[in-house]
């Protein structure tokens, strides 16, 4: 009998943004829909933990880390919206060159254009081998993949290097190994490439992979 690991998976979306504002965000209508959902392996079950995030640099500074605190994760996925007809599957992430206001204004905007809070490279580089989980998603028939190593020094951005950060920093002092951490762009209209429900089933491919990897 085989005796499966518990593994639990942070997964997050954001909120509308941009001039002017967009009635819905592609990433969290994905998102909401494995919110509590189980997902099975050979030998894991990864239990989800889904929540929008506001598209504001001093809101994600506070609440990306609490989120990292609230449980034990092996899996964190963040999902944003980037460009039209692709979904991106980023490697990195960028402490430095923030100038794009987020939703609150003028203001919204990070201390001298960085991330605060860590002291860590400028840039961090995620541990799991993008390209072949492209590889292998594409054997599952998810076609429109891409890899990128610019996530758009935004708030997706910056969301992805303070979830590395978090993995450098405050999972080693909890004694707990750094998650696999991942940051997904899909594509902005409903109607392009993916639906919702195709975009919500690749996320599902995604996490179900990596419960396998970081067996």
């Amino acid at each position: 009998m085989v005796v499966k690991k518990i593994k639990h998976a942070l997964i997050t979306g954001f909120e509308p943004y941009g001039t002017p504002m967009r009635s819905d965000n592609r990433s969290w209508e994905a998102v909401k829909q494995l919110d509590k959902q189980i997902i099975e392996t050979d030998c894991a079950t990864v239990v989800c933990h889904c929540h929008q995030l506001p598209v504001s640099y001093d809101d994600v500074t506070v609440l990306v880390p609490r989120l990292h605190l609230s449980g034990e994760f092996s899996i964190v996925v963040h999902c944003g919206s980037g460009a039209s007809g692709i979904v991106r599957l980023e490697k990195c992430a960028h402490r430095t060159d923030y100038v794009r206001t987020g939703n609150k204004g003028p203001t919204d905007l990070p201390p001298n254009g960085c991330v605060p809070g860590y002291d860590t490279a400028d840039e961090l580089t995620t541990a799991i081998d993008v390209d072949s989980l492209r590889n292998r998603l594409e054997e599952q028939g998810w076609n429109e993949l891409y890899t990128s190593v610019d996530a758009g020094h935004y708030v997706c951005d910056f969301t992805f290097y303070t979830s590395l950060a978090e993995g450098e920093t405050t999972y080693p002092a909890r004694k707990l190994p750094a998650p696999q951490t991942l940051f997904v762009h899909v594509h902005p209209k409903a109607d392009d490439v993916y639906s919702d429900t195709q975009l919500a089933e690749l996320l599902r491919d995604i996490v179900r992979d990596l419960a396998q990897e970081g067996i």
